[in-house]
């Protein structure tokens, strides 16, 4: 299958980004609760769930660390991952992207994670796991071992980050070859290897077509283009879509969710307010 290409909404700089969401023509979007507002409270997000009608959604979690030395965090981070969650089954978000800490996650603490899983599943909510913003290998596959059921969000920038540092601990090929029958979904961004700088997929180190080639399509189910500026999504769409598509119209239009197949409708970005391509805050 061809997944889906999105965007995220941490490339809005406004603070009602769900107002201005739909200047951007994608129907796929993954709320970002790291950068972009989204208040527990109900009614809030009635308002948000107006404006987000009619959208493919996922979330991505607004936790860091979930697991803290001080156990009223740690009950604190379970507690939002849990609401998160609701959020998910109220605005309709089939996935839901998390982080865990650095390192190896204990026994007690994969225990406590399994809860928040099985809430999840039972909620109709498929929860995947992101790697840190270093890529370690270990540490993947550790989690991915203890929860066998659980798949694996590859983002192309932490990966090269890992690599880049040293880190990683084995070859990319290696990494992604043990992991793609996990991979279930994609964060797509660039980088010079050294930090996470969410750059258009032709400005970095990674050979990122190179890395695509070694997944298995057949699992993948959206491509979300993580970059830090809007006006590098017009650019990273249009090279996603050559790779995934090729060059003919209908299908380019297909990926993206596009029933209109003018250039201004295929990458409506071209026609983008001004405030939309400023930085990420």
């Amino acid at each position: 299958m061809t997944p889906a290409i999105g965007i995220t909404t941490q490339i809005i700089r406004q603070a009602k980004w769900y107002k201005y969401i739909g200047e951007f023509g994608f129907k796929t979007v993954e709320i970002n609760r790291q950068n972009s507002k989204l208040h527990f409270n109900l009614f809030f997000l009635e308002k948000v769930k107006k404006y987000m009608k009619g959208f493919d959604l996922s979330i991505h979690s607004g936790t860091a660390g979930i697991f803290q030395p001080h156990e009223s965090f740690t009950k604190a981070n379970l507690s939002i991952l849990t609401a998160e969650v609701d959020v998910c089954s109220f605005l309709g978000a089939r996935q839901f992207v998390f982080h865990l800490n650095e390192g190896y996650i204990s026994a007690a603490n994969k225990r406590r994670l399994q809860e928040v899983l099985s809430y999840a599943a039972d909620s109709g909510v498929e929860m995947l796991y992101e790697s840190n913003s270093t890529l370690v290998a270990e540490y993947a596959y550790d989690v991915l071992e203890a929860f066998p059921k659980l798949s694996y969000v590859l983002d192309l920038g932490h990966l090269n980050n890992g690599y880049g540092s040293g880190k990683l601990g084995c070859a990319i090929d290696d990494f992604v070859g043990q992991v793609k029958s996990r991979v279930a979904y994609v964060h797509a961004s660039n980088n010079s290897g050294r930090r996470d700088e969410h750059n258009g997929l032709e400005n970095g180190t990674l050979a990122w077509r190179h890395v695509l080639d070694l997944l298995d399509f057949s699992k993948i189910q959206k491509i979300i283009i993580e970059v830090r500026h809007a006006h590098m999504v017009e650019d990273s769409a249009m090279e996603l879509t050559r790779y995934l598509e090729g060059d003919v119209p209908a299908r380019k239009c297909c990926a993206l969710g596009l029933e209109d197949m003018s250039p201004e409708a295929t990458f409506p970005l071209a026609a983008a307010p001004v405030w939309l391509l400023g930085d990420v805050c």
